[in-house]
């Protein structure tokens, strides 16, 4: 990338580039096209496109009803209750 290009990207970053930073990026993003100029050589013309490459369908189990704790056995502990509820601390003003 010429230093022009980059300069500019620079400031509409609002970035401040020194010279040797200029030429540290410039050469790293040389390197970097020159990656993306391999893989624009790949041949992918016979590989056909993937719409959705996991080929799993629903996955998720039913949901199973289970016997839970009497709610005073749940409750017998708690610091402070009110009725069939836990009491706690408001964290949140109005």
């Amino acid at each position: 990338m010429d230093k022009d290009t980059l300069e500019r990207m620079a400031d509409i970053a609002h970035v401040r580039l020194d010279e040797q930073e200029i030429k540290q990026i410039s050469k790293e993003l040389g390197l970097l096209m020159e990656h993306f100029d391999k893989l624009s050589e790949v041949e992918i013309e016979s590989v056909l496109p993937t719409v959705h490459p996991i080929t799993d369908k629903n996955v998720l189990r039913e949901d199973v009803v289970w016997k839970s704790l009497p709610i005073e056995e749940v409750l017998k502990n708690a610091p402070d209750k009110n009725d069939r509820f836990f009491r706690v601390p408001r964290i949140i003003e109005e």
